[in-house]
């Protein structure tokens, strides 16, 4: 059902990303792609996609989604992928790499992550056996990282460096949403990141454009059995962009029996919430968190281009720099609250501006 709100898993729920599904497949299947990076604004579908596509490939995967580990300590983090990869792949594949680890005969429960976390340089270790084992089977291991740009603080692109340089058994799936950090993450412009230079294929979730938002929205009514206006479908249009996450909550919120102005109005309403609690998080710890809301509040406005966005914010005796200003706008751009076309800066959706005014 294409309005499910929970990340899909079958290729008859996507709409739209046919192309991009493929595209995706036949990589994670060429055994010359080492790396692909599926990037987008949040809610665009990229969980989805990656979803569906490990799926139908004929790769084995682990996939982690960082949100939901223990990310805050390289460690823990690697600990915790470890764990994982023990608990997808064969036992006796399993035991040779602890045997050549340990030196020991070991059975499938007899193998902890502290033991195998006792021996010095341990993950570089493991993925070396890992990817030896693979190689003599002459299997792959996909090793899918969902919003990846979290882990840039703990410095784990070092590892995927290493990954990527050494063991060309293990593919490299990564997403992002936010966009300048996710480019942080791979080095792009910086000679000295570890990730810098490394070949990738890179996807990109788009918004849906106005047509195709049309044509999901009468689709999806029509899986309800389900009428809807040309009113009701331009209303939702305009107040959703093609943003795929909130047209999806809207049709959930019609399937639980939401007429359309309820269903429209709880789902703005849900949104906005959502993008305050992102915006918090963002400005927690942050000193100027009152330039950074002045500046969204000042783009909100219809100010689009810098100059622009300077001249408003020194009308309302805001005191701040020409690189300070550039620094906001480069953190906000980075964290997917604005984006930038042609020069000019704007709210990344409507529910975004809504809850920016």
């Amino acid at each position: 059902m294409y309005f499910d709100p929970l990340p899909k898993t079958e290729r008859k729920d996507l709409f739209g990303v046919d192309y991009a599904l493929s595209t995706l497949i036949n990589a994670m299947e060429d055994p010359l792609t080492r790396m692909i990076v599926i990037k987008g604004l949040r809610r665009t579908g990229k969980t989805s996609l990656l979803n569906v596509a490990l799926k139908e490939s004929k790769i084995d995967y682990v996939k982690i989604d960082v949100r939901e580990s223990p990310y805050l300590d390289k460690m823990g983090f690697i600990k915790f992928l470890v764990e994982k990869i023990r608990d997808k792949i064969e036992e006796p594949l399993l035991q040779r790499i602890v045997k050549s680890i340990a030196g020991l005969e070991l059975g499938y429960k007899d193998v902890s992550i502290e033991l195998l976390f006792s021996k010095e340089n341990i993950s570089g270790i493991f993925f070396e056996k890992l990817d030896e084992e693979l190689n003599k089977k002459k299997k792959k291991l996909i090793l899918a990282f969902d919003e990846i740009q979290l882990l840039k603080e703990i410095k784990f692109d070092y590892l995927l460096a290493s990954i990527f340089d050494n063991y060309k058994s293990i593919k490299l799936v990564l997403t992002g949403s936010e966009m300048g950090l996710i480019d942080k993450f791979l080095g792009k412009k910086d000679y000295d990141a570890p990730l810098f230079g490394r070949a990738y294929l890179e996807i990109d979730s788009k918004r849906l454009k106005e047509e195709e938002s049309a044509t999901f929205i009468q689709e999806g009514i029509k899986q309800l059995n389900k009428n809807l206006s040309f009113e009701e479908l331009q209303e939702t249009i305009e107040n959703l962009d093609g943003v795929i996450g909130w047209l999806t909550n809207y049709g959930w919120l019609r399937y639980k029996g939401l007429s359309h102005k309820s269903a429209l109005i709880k789902t703005k309403e849900e949104g906005k919430e959502m993008v305050r609690r992102e915006l918090n998080s963002f400005l927690q710890n942050r000193k100027a968190k009152e330039k950074y809301l002045q500046v969204l509040k000042t783009v909100a406005k219809g100010n689009e281009t810098w100059n622009a966005i300077k001249l408003a914010m020194r009308k309302e005796k805001a005191k701040f720099s020409d690189s300070q200003l550039n620094s906001y706008l480069i953190e906000l751009l980075d964290y997917g609250f604005l984006e930038k076309t042609e020069g000019k800066y704007y709210l990344s959706d409507p529910i975004t501006l809504s809850a920016v005014r």
